[in-house]
């Protein structure tokens, strides 16, 4: 996987060197390959993360339901992935996919989980910077 433009000799981690939560979890930031706009988070623990990269298919941890689930093996909207980057600190990932099928990250239908404003902001829309 190419390392972002300007980056060079970076190693590549292993799953196991990433810092998981007290879990076992590291959030996952969908992020859509062609247009970067961030889908969705995830959590995933180290077999999860293993089993994404074996299928090319993201694969999450349910918190809630504590079992692994496939991201589209319900509703058909896969993720094909097609990157995977580790933060600085290596608890976060960032995860580049296309999304298959239909292309609805959310679980409402849309297209992304990330379609909620906060009045606060709207608020700060006229202030002076």
């Amino acid at each position: 996987m190419a390392n972002f433009k300007g980056e060079e000799g970076l190693s590549p981690l292993q799953t196991g060197e990433l810092k998981y939560d007290q879990n076992g979890l590291v959030p996952a930031v969908i992020q859509d390959e062609r247009n970067n706009a961030v889908l969705m988070v995830g959590y995933m623990n180290e077999e999860a993360l293993k089993r994404t990269i074996a299928t090319g298919k993201v694969c999450f941890w349910s918190r809630s339901r504590q079992e692994y689930w496939v991201k589209g093996e319900t509703s058909g909207n896969f993720f094909a992935l097609q990157a995977l980057y580790a933060d600085c600190d290596v608890d976060t990932l960032l995860v580049k996919v296309i999304p298959q099928g239909p292309g609805k990250a959310c679980h409402t239908g849309r297209y992304s989980c990330f379609y909620n404003t906060l009045a606060e902001m709207e608020k700060r829309e006229g202030a002076d910077d």
